[in-house]
């Protein structure tokens, strides 16, 4: 029984995990040069940036990892999810260091990084509940 309600947590947990993966846009056109490198970007951008993307990219392999780890056994690792919640910990930070800070922030659309925010916050928040029922 235990382990059917488990299963229904993380099948819930599931479409919000598919959702989160990819969130994180690419700048202008990749085929030809994008609007960053046509400004003077300045190297507390470039810096976050780089530590965006990172981060973006280790959430997608955790994802990954949570989502094998659901087909195997029916349920996450408590590590796995432990892992993801520091993940998307760190990325809400970097969004509100991103909307916060005046180096960052030019010509941001502030109403679609706080949408961001929210679903990430949402997305903690389903974790956090999944982690207490592991």
């Amino acid at each position: 029984m235990r382990v059917k309600k488990l299963l229904v947590m993380a099948l819930m947990a599931c479409p919000l995990m598919g959702m989160a993966q990819s969130t994180y846009e690419q700048i202008g056109d990749p085929a030809g040069t994008t609007q960053v490198e046509n400004k003077k970007v300045s190297e507390a951008f470039q810096q976050w940036l780089s530590q965006y993307e990172e981060c973006g990219r280790k959430i997608n392999e955790v994802s990954e990892q949570y989502q094998r780890e659901v087909e195997k056994r029916g349920y996450p690792k408590k590590k796995t999810v432990q892992a993801k919640m520091a993940l998307v910990n760190q990325y809400i930070s970097l969004l509100k260091q991103e909307r916060d800070s005046p180096d960052l922030n030019q010509d941001l659309d502030v109403e679609k990084v706080n949408s961001k925010i929210n679903m990430w916050q949402s997305q903690l928040e389903g974790l956090a509940a999944l982690l207490k029922k592991i």
